[in-house]
């Protein structure tokens, strides 16, 4: 599904769930079969958890670059048109490439809201 996806503050942003937080540390690229591949890497920590507590390494991958910052949005956030990746083949190649490159222990893949 082609897109617009808009970045976001880098390491600033840290985001809250029940259990802990995590932050967007680094955007980063990847090409595959011609193609660019935009992923943020980020990293999370367990803190507030009943389990323990813990942490890890992860990459979100947006989709194939398009249009790399075409503009920006009303907060001078720079945005750019992405092709999101569903295809299962794709997204275990993408996968295991990125985890070779990085030292992520997960690797998840961008599904935008869709408002009907």
């Amino acid at each position: 599904m082609i897109t617009e996806y808009i970045h976001t503050k880098l390491k600033d942003d840290i985001i809250t769930s029940i259990s802990g937080h995590y932050t967007f540390d680094e955007e980063r690229h990847l090409y595959y079969k011609n193609r660019t591949v935009f992923y943020l890497a980020a990293s999370a920590v367990i803190d507030s958890s009943c389990c323990g507590a813990g942490g890890c390494l992860f990459a979100l991958v947006i989709g194939f670059v398009l249009n790399w910052h075409k503009k920006k949005d009303k907060n001078n956030m720079p945005v750019s048109i992405v092709d999101t990746i569903s295809n299962q083949i794709v997204r275990n190649n993408i996968s295991n490439a990125i985890i070779v490159e990085t030292n992520v222990s997960q690797v998840n893949f961008w599904a935008p809201l869709q408002i009907l």
